[in-house]
């Protein structure tokens, strides 16, 4: 299943499913819809309950929101051409008509590695971390793949990174590395846009790596069932034309069984977490010349069974409230 949060004229961004790359199905409406044809005396709240129109609430059910999401699916098929007209709950649309943000929106974690590849390591020549090497985004650093990258006037060195992020989808803590993947719902593709000016003035990432979206995402989440082995999956990242980041997850350091045990002995891991698992060599700020992004420019990310990620860099507009 692909999940995505969609925006469609003056609703506000709901829970639905891609289908087919080019149809996306509002869940909840689905849901509800199904359950009403059956018959269902408490179709609407029953729908709010186990596929909720937001993806962390969705998250939060558990397997029986799972189950019930896929029966919604299941379900559109019998579905005729009236569901597709109903103006109040209509549930089925194409791609173009819709607007995608961050399949994950207003998790309570966001947190990334740093220095996680081994030809990172290798092209950097920084030693490997005796441990995972975290930090943390806030949330008003998401966007989707239907957002620009803005590009703030604090900084002249934007730069990019192709990552990797996998969606936590149970409260765990201690959990044991043979049991992670237990703790996963899925993965997506992640942008950890930075300001490498910043960092390096900072002696720190607070500021370099949190301006508004500076986390684009998407385009949707894939699930894990859907991904054999995320351990084995090409990773690649343009600039308009220009290839710029190509490599696989086999490089990763610390793999994402690794990071759910790890990060569980710091914190409690929460339905929705964003871990977003670092980034392979190639950076702007360490080619010769450097070939930070600019103005006008679209950046492409393209991980194996995850999709693309695009998103064009638009300058900081001067708006103040």
């Amino acid at each position: 299943m692909k999940l995505v949060m969609y925006q469609f004229g003056e609703r506000d961004y709901r829970l639905g499913a891609m289908k087919d790359e080019d149809l996306i199905i509002d869940l909840n409406y689905a849901y509800e819809t199904h359950l009403t044809r059956k018959g269902e005396p408490r179709a609407k709240e029953l729908a709010q309950a186990l596929v909720p129109p937001n993806s962390v609430e969705f998250l939060h059910g558990g397997d029986r929101s799972w189950e019930a999401a896929q029966i919604a699916l299941d379900a559109v098929s019998n579905f005729g051409l009236a569901d597709l007209s109903s103006s109040k709950k209509r549930f089925i649309f194409q791609r173009s008509e819709v607007k995608l943000g961050a399949p994950v929106q207003n998790p309570l974690r966001i947190i990334c590695l740093a220095h996680n590849y081994h030809d990172f390591i290798r092209e950097t020549g920084q030693p490997i971390p005796p441990e995972p090497r975290i930090f943390a985004k806030y949330r008003n650093a998401l966007c989707g793949p239907d957002d620009p990258i803005i590009y703030p006037k604090m900084t002249q060195c934007l730069g990019y990174e192709a990552e990797l992020a996998f969606i936590v989808g149970k409260k765990g803590r201690n959990v044991l590395i043979e049991k992670a993947y237990n703790y996963v719902a899925g993965y997506m593709i992640f942008n950890d846009v930075s300001a490498s000016d910043l960092t390096a003035l900072d002696k720190q990432v607070v500021r370099g790596k949190t301006f508004d979206n500076f986390a684009p995402c998407g385009p949707y989440l894939v699930t894990k069932d859907e991904i054999d082995n995320p351990s084995n999956l090409n990773v690649k990242l343009w600039v308009n034309d220009r290839l710029l980041q190509n490599s696989n997850t086999r490089e990763l350091i610390y793999d994402v069984p690794t990071l759910v045990s790890f990060l569980s002995r710091i914190f409690t891991l929460e339905p929705g977490d964003i871990i977003a698992t670092g980034t392979p060599g190639g950076l702007a700020k360490d080619r010769k010349p450097p070939a930070y992004m600019q103005i006008g420019d679209i950046c492409t990310i393209e991980i194996s069974g995850l999709g693309r990620l695009s998103n064009k860099i638009v300058a900081e507009e001067d708006i103040s409230f």
